[in-house]
């Protein structure tokens, strides 16, 4: 049979950030990594024109300590309510859970050695840590602890300070647990952690290793009291301890989840009294919330964001690309997608400019491997257009084809089968909420009269039958990450633990490699590059689209953060409510 015909959106159907993050709600488990959703970065749109030329958006920048806004005198601060959503699997253990949402949330109360104040461009800053860190050789770290850093004033740390002994636990707790601990496999590189003090730490890796910080950076390495793991307390959705800049209030699945403010933070009291986070039953509420100030904040999509800035021009629209992404994987062993060609065909094949109009109603852009917001890393729009698949305009596209075609034409010249049907397994969600899959299918069969028979798979079931290779080609939402490494060792190298392409590149090794021992900025950003050029010969795993946030909020809200991943809402102790602006109502 043919693709469906019902691919196209239909009349008044909206295709709202809500849909696309409910399509990747599980994109971690076909990642391996649980940071999506959306955070911190943003940019107004009067140079709209040329930030979409360059396909990036410029993050927020955090104020320094001396630029804050000052607490309002006689009244209490007032608390903050966004839109998102409020989903969990189940495991209330950091170092354990899968979902960004739930990671998101968990941000606003844990804290780690490092955190980023630009994530689009990997620009880190000490959090726990009183400053970066000694780097007396490539392959050790010495961190001092902020000694006015101090857990949350609840049991059963009851305010106690943070310690190395504190931080060395959170890390050996993954290193030494079970594989309930997903991230276990990040912190192999560490080959001792010493703590000559309650203040000093010193962390030593196996070898030079460039991603060492940016792990450290990361939400897995959120900082745990010890106390959890010794019976005294145990997460849970109405119990987590940390020592970030909010406390931990409530959980309520699929509705709501709150935090408030923790007047103790040793990085300065939060802007806000709190934040709540709302999760609306369909994007009409979200409107609807906004319109009345339930919400302060909201995500739209950019069709729904525009009428309603229209409609209420007092608005502030902010946006920053997202780094989460959907794409296509095939299974390298099996023929027909163990030839390149084959495989460079069904990438190219792909109207990725029309995939980026229907998916996000024109607010995102095409990708190499590293998703476009990700611009320390990124191959820029520019480069890519004179990719194939990657073209601009009917010209262009055109040209793709007969690409496309020509690489399968080859192909019988060689005698090799070229299928005239193929089945490709499309991730449920984004298949029910987007219709992926049947995009694909179409522009597979425009292009190269080859017929696509759907199979729709849950997530969890379809990376299972990736990996056994069951499912060769496969299609879905993946979670996107912030460092180069993260982006590339474990899903091409040949011992990457992520690599079901079963993918065995010597050449593609050797870059990979290569880039993990480079401590020069710029020498590793082109190896990088050279890595995602090399994918789009290769195309084991082809990134397609990523979209550009939008968020809608009433002025009185000011320095709210948007960030290119989940798991940075520590940014949101920045953020403040100017009740003076004539906006403001209660």
């Amino acid at each position: 049979m043919r693709p469906r015909d019902d691919w196209k959106t239909t009349p008044g159907q909206k295709l709202t950030r809500r849909r696309f993050l409910g399509a990747g709600a599980s994109a971690a488990a076909l990642a391996g990594l649980s940071l999506t959703g959306c955070g911190g970065g943003s940019s107004e749109r009067d140079d709209g024109e040329e930030q979409a030329a360059q396909g990036t958006a410029s993050p927020t920048p955090e104020p320094a300590d001396d630029d804050r806004a000052p607490t309002p005198q006689g009244e209490a601060l007032t608390p903050l309510t966004v839109s998102g959503f409020v989903f969990s699997d189940g495991q209330f253990d950091p170092h354990k859970t899968q979902v960004g949402a739930l990671h998101g949330q968990q941000a606003f109360v844990y804290s780690r050695l490092l955190s980023y104040r630009d994530q689009a461009e990997a620009a880190m800053e000490p959090d726990l840590a009183e400053s970066m860190p000694e780097q007396p050789d490539n392959e050790t770290y010495v961190f001092h602890l902020r000694p006015d850093a101090r857990w949350h004033d609840r049991s059963p740390v009851e305010g106690r300070r943070v310690t190395a002994d504190d931080v060395r636990h959170s890390l050996e707790r993954q290193i030494a647990g079970d594989g309930s601990f997903v991230r276990r496999q990040r912190w192999d590189i560490i080959d001792s952690i010493e703590t000559p003090s309650d203040e000093e730490i010193v962390i030593t890796t196996t070898e030079p290793f460039a991603g060492s910080l940016a792990r450290l950076a990361d939400p897995g390495a959120f900082i745990v009291p010890p106390e959890f793991d010794r019976g005294e307390a145990a997460f849970g959705a109405s119990r987590q301890v940390g020592s970030g800049p909010f406390t931990w209030i409530e959980w309520d699945e699929r509705n709501f989840a709150s935090v408030a403010r923790n007047d103790d933070w040793f990085r300065g009291r939060p802007q806000v009294a709190g934040v709540t986070l709302v999760e609306p039953r369909d994007s009409a509420t979200v409107e609807a919330m906004l319109r009345v100030r339930e919400l302060d904040v909201a995500f739209l999509g950019a069709v729904q964001a525009d009428r309603l800035m229209n409609a209420i021009p007092q608005l502030q629209r902010q946006h920053i690309g997202n780094a989460m992404f959907f794409g296509m994987r095939f299974y390298t062993p099996l023929p027909p997608f163990n030839d390149p060609r084959f495989r460079t065909a069904l990438s190219v094949a792909m109207n990725r400019r029309e995939l980026v109009e229907l998916l996000f109603q024109g607010a995102g852009e095409p990708n190499a491997w590293v998703s476009w917001p990700v611009t320390k890393w990124a191959l820029s729009q520019s480069e890519l257009s004179d990719f194939p698949g990657y073209r601009l305009g009917s010209g262009g596209r055109d040209q793709d084809i007969a690409d496309a075609r020509a690489l399968l034409d080859a192909m019988r010249s060689d005698d090799v089968d070229v299928p005239s049907k193929l089945t490709l397994h499309a991730e449920l969600t984004s298949e029910e909420e987007l219709h992926l899959g049947s995009r694909i299918a179409r522009h597979v069969w425009e292009a190269l009269d080859i017929e696509i028979q759907l199979e729709w798979v849950p997530i969890n079931e379809l990376v299972e039958r990736h990996f056994a290779g069951d499912a060769p080609w496969i299609a879905g939402p993946d979670t996107g990450w912030l460092d180069l490494d993260d982006w590339v060792y474990p899903y091409f190298h040949s011992t990457g633990m992520q690599n079901s392409f079963a993918l065995r590149d010597e050449d593609l090794d050797a870059l990979i490699e290569s880039q993990r021992a480079e401590f020069d900025t710029d020498s590793r950003r082109e190896t990088g590059r050279e890595i995602q050029r090399a994918l789009l010969e290769i195309n084991a795993g082809v990134n397609l689209v990523s979209e550009r946030v939008v968020a809608l909020s009433w002025p009185y809200v000011r320095d709210f953060p948007l960030d290119i991943t989940d798991g940075y809402q520590d940014r949101f102790s920045r953020c403040w409510i100017d009740t003076s602006d004539p906006t403001y109502r209660r």
